[in-house]
C-alpha cells in the first residue's frame, strides 16, 4: 500500500461531508422507474457537476414491464401521490398514510377509484401459496398476510379475487439475528413488481407494523369483524430507469477503468439501504478531485468510473447498451450498505468475493485494506488493539449489482462492502440517524485508496498485491485440509457400523479432493489475473514462482491427508472400499457440456414464465432443500465455457458452496435446454 496516498486520502476524505450526501438523498422516494428517482438523479448529477465533473450525465433506458434487457424484463414506471389506510369497524382508526411513513404502501401498487375501496379484512397466513386460500373466502377483500408482497399479490390478488394485499412481517427474517418482533414499529419495504401484463389484474397493498398486525389478528380471533378503508393515488405507466454515470480521466491507460458503482434506489428514507453507498460515493469524487488539484497526487494513469443506478435492473440495462465496456472495465467495487453504525443495527462490515469462476487478486487485496483501517482508524492500548469495528470475508452470496459484472459474459472482477446483517434493513426504520461518519470515513478510506492503486498501479505496487494473493491462498489451503481433516475424525468417533462408517469416510476424502483441487486451480488463476494491473518479465516470473508455491502446498496438503485416513483405517481395521461403479447420471453428466443462449445473470422469473408455475413448482422447492441453490445456479452458466461438462460443473459449484445432487443439475439443465436458454455441445 502507497503510504503517501492513505495518508492523503485519510487526511481529506470526511465522513461528516458523506453523510451530509447521505441525508440529502433520503429526501427521496427513489422507487425504480419513478418520477421521484429521477429527481434523485438530478441531484447526484448536478453535484456531480458542481465538483468539477462536466461529463456527469443521467442516461435513460426505457422500462415499461414489457422492455427486456437479456433476460430481465424491466419494471412498470410509476408515480404516487398520497395513499392512507383506515380501520373502520369495529372503530375508526388510521393505520397508515404513504405520506406520513412511504414504506406502508407497496411499491407500484396502483390508484383505487376516486372514492377507495371498503373491504372486510381475512388472514390468510403466510398467503404465498394456494393451499393458503382452502375455504377461506377472499374476493373483494383485504388479505393480511406474513409473506413477501409479491408473492402474495400473485396469489390473492390475480388468482383468487382479492381486493388488495396488508402485510406485517419483515422481509429476509433471520430466526435469532433479524425478527419482525425485534422491530415491531417498523413497517416493511415491500413490493408487488408487476409486469405490463399484469396491469389489467393488479390493484394495491399496504405494510404496517408487527403491532399493528398482532392486534388486527387478535381481534380477528376473537370473532370480531374488521372492515378496512383504502385510498391510493398511484398510477403505473411506461417510465425509464436512470443511471448516472461520471468519469475521473485517467493519462496514458485513459482507456482502462476501475468501477465504483452504488444503488441509488428504494423507498424513502433508506439510508444506509443504500443512500449511504450512493453518498459516500460523492464523497469520494469530492475527495479524488480535491486531491489531484490540490497536487497531492498525481491524476491516475487509467480513469476511474462512477456509477448510480437503480439496483440490478440500472446495471443489467447500462451493460446491455454499453457491452464494449466489459474491455475497458478492469475491475470494480460496489458500495452497498456501508454506512452503518454497527452498535445500532448490530451489523458487520463484509467483504464479499468475486465468484469462484471469476478468481481475482482483488479479494486479498481489498480484505488486507479493511484489516489495514483498524490500525488506520482504531486505537491501541498497552494490551493491544482496543477496535470494536466487525469486519468479515465471505464466499459470494450475489444478490446486488457486482453479480451482473461478475457474470462471465461480462467478466469484470468486482467486489461488494456490505454491513450485514442489519437490524433496520428494508423498514421505515432505516433512517439517518442509523449512519455513522466514522464508517462512511472508513469504508470511503478503503475504497478510495483501493480505487487510486488499481487505477496507477506500478510494478512494486503489483508484487505486494501478488504477494497477498500468495498468502491468502496458501492459507485457504490450509484451511480446507483443517476442516477435511475434523470431519474425518468426527465421524470416526460417531461409532456408525462398519459400512456406514466406510461409506462416510470414503465420502468426506473424495469431497476433500474435489474442494482441494478446485480450490488450487482458482489460487492459481486470482494469480494469473494480477498481470492485468501490470505485465513483465519480472511480474510473469513472480507469479510462476506463486503459482508452484500454490501447487506444491496443495500436494503436501492432499498427502498429509492421506496419511491420516490410512492411519483411520488402520486403527478401526476398515478394509478399503472397492472403487465404486459410476451411475448412470454420472456417466450422463460427464457426457454433455451445456453452452449458455443467453447474456448477463439469468433471471428465474425468465424459465417460470416459460415453463409455467406449476411445472416451475420443482424449482422452487429446490431452494427449500438446497439452501445455496440459488447461488449455485448463477454459477452453473459463469462455468459454461464450452469446456467443461455439466459433471465438472457441478463438482466446481459443489467445492464452492456445498455438495450439490448431480440429479438436481441435471433436471434443472434439462428444463433451461426445453425452454432454450441453453443447449448441448
Amino acid at each position: 500500500m502507497n503510504i503517501h496516498i492513505a495518508k492523503a486520502v485519510k487526511d481529506t476524505l470526511s465522513g461528516e461531508t458523506a453523510k451530509s450526501y447521505v441525508s440529502r438523498l433520503t429526501d427521496f422516494h427513489r422507487v425504480q422507474a419513478s418520477t421521484m428517482f429521477h429527481e434523485a438523479a438530478e441531484y447526484v448529477k448536478d453535484t456531480l457537476i458542481t465538483l468539477g465533473l462536466n461529463d456527469a450525465r443521467i442516461e435513460q433506458f426505457r422500462s415499461d414491464g414489457t422492455t427486456k434487457y437479456w433476460t430481465w424484463t424491466s419494471p412498470m414506471g410509476w408515480t404516487v401521490e398520497t395513499a392512507e389506510l383506515r380501520l373502520i369497524e369495529p372503530e375508526d382508526r388510521l393505520l397508515a398514510r404513504y405520506e406520513d411513513t412511504p414504506t406502508s404502501l407497496h411499491t407500484y401498487s396502483k390508484s383505487t377509484p376516486s372514492k377507495g375501496v371498503v373491504a372486510e379484512l381475512v388472514d390468510v397466513g403466510a398467503g404465498t401459496k394456494p393451499e393458503d386460500y382452502k375455504d377461506k373466502k377472499v374476493k373483494g377483500k383485504f388479505v393480511l398476510a406474513t409473506g413477501a408482497a409479491k408473492k402474495v399479490h400473485e396469489q390473492a390478488v390475480y388468482k383468487f379475487g382479492a381486493a388488495a394485499v396488508i402485510t406485517d412481517s419483515l422481509t429476509h427474517e433471520t430466526k435469532n439475528v433479524r425478527e419482525s418482533l425485534d422491530v415491531p414499529d417498523a413497517t416493511a419495504y415491500q413490493s408487488i413488481w408487476p409486469t405490463a401484463k399484469d396491469l389489467p389484474k393488479v390493484t394495491f397493498g399496504f405494510s404496517l407494523t408487527k403491532r399493528q398486525g398482532t392486534q388486527l389478528r387478535t381481534l380477528m380471533k376473537k370473532g370480531t369483524a374488521l372492515k378496512l378503508k383504502a385510498h391510493v393515488n398511484a398510477k403505473l405507466r411506461p417510465g425509464c430507469l436512470d443511471v448516472v454515470s461520471a468519469k475521473i480521466q485517467g493519462t496514458s491507460k485513459a482507456g482502462e477503468e476501475v468501477l465504483l458503482v452504488a444503488h441509488l434506489c428504494h423507498p424513502k428514507p433508506s439510508a444506509n439501504d443504500n443512500a449511504s453507498g450512493s453518498g459516500l460515493l460523492l464523497e469520494i469524487v469530492r475527495t479524488i478531485i480535491t486531491l489531484i488539484e490540490s497536487g497531492k497526487i498525481n491524476r491516475p494513469l487509467r480513469s476511474i468510473r462512477f456509477l448510480w443506478v437503480p439496483e440490478f435492473s440500472g446495471s443489467i440495462a447500462y451493460m446491455h447498451k454499453h457491452e464494449d465496456a466489459s474491455s475497458k472495465l478492469i475491475a470494480g467495487i460496489n458500495l452497498d450498505m456501508v454506512g452503518q453504525n454497527q452498535e445500532l443495527c448490530k451489523s458487520t462490515l463484509n467483504l464479499d468475493k468475486t465468484p469462484d469462476s471469476n478468481p481475482s487478486y482483488l479479494n486479498d487485496y481489498v480484505f488486507n485494506l479493511i484489516k489495514r483501517s483498524v490500525d488506520e482508524f482504531d486505537p491501541v492500548t498497552a494490551f493491544g488493539s482496543a477496535s470494536t469495528f466487525r469486519y468479515a470475508v465471505n464466499s459470494f452470496s450475489g444478490g446486488s449489482d457486482h453479480a451482473v459484472f461478475n457474470d462471465s459474459s461480462v467478466n469484470v472482477p468486482c467486489v461488494m462492502l456490505l454491513q450485514w446483517p442489519d437490524l433496520y434493513y428494508h423498514t421505515s426504520m432505516d433512517s439517518i440517524d442509523k449512519v455513522s461518519e466514522k464508517s462512511l470515513k472508513r469504508v470511503g478510506w478503503i475504497t478510495t485508496v483501493a480505487a487510486l492503486m488499481l487505477a496507477s498501479a506500478i510494478a512494486d505496487d503489483v508484487t505486494v498485491i501478488l504477494n497477498l494473493t500468495r498468502l491468502g491462498g496458501l492459507a485457504r489451503l490450509e484451511d480446507v485440509s483443517r476442516k477435511a481433516t475434523l470431519k474425518l475424525f468426527n465421524v470416526k468417533s460417531e461409532n456408525s457400523g462398519p459400512t456406514l462408517l466406510s461409506t462416510a469416510l470414503s465420502g468426506i476424502v473424495a469431497d476433500f479432493q474435489n474442494e482441494l483441487q478446485h480450490v488450487v486451480w482458482r489460487e492459481q488463476t486470482a494469480l494469473e489475473s494480477a498481470r492485468q494491473l501490470k505485465d513483465n518479465s519480472d511480474i510473469k516470473r513472480l507469479v510462476n514462482t506463486f503459482k508452484e508455491d500454490i501447487e506444491v502446498r496443495g500436494e503436501l496438503e492432499k498427502t498429509r491427508f492421506q496419511e491420516n485416513f490410512d492411519q483411520i483405517m488402520k486403527t478401526i481395521k476398515l478394509p478399503h472400499r472397492e472403487k465404486s461403479r459410476e451411475s448412470k447420471v454420472v456417466k450422463l453428466t460427464k457426457k454433455l457440456v451445456p453452452k449458455r443462449l443467453f447474456k448477463g445473470p439469468f433471471n428465474s422469473d425468465a424459465l417460470k414464465t416459460a415453463l409455467g408455475e406449476d411445472e416451475f413448482q420443482w424449482h422452487e422447492n429446490i431452494t427449500k432443500e438446497d439452501k445455496d441453490f440459488n447461488k449455485k445456479i448463477y454459477e452453473f452458466f459463469n462455468f459454461m465455457d464450452g469446456k467443461r461438462s455439466l459433471y465438472e460443473i457441478t463438482k466446481a459449484v459443489s467445492a464452492e458452496y456445498s455438495k450439490t445432487q448431480l440429479e438436481h443439475v441435471l433436471k434443472y439443465m434439462n428444463d433451461l435446454e426445453k425452454t432454450h436458454f441453453i443447449s448441448y455441445e
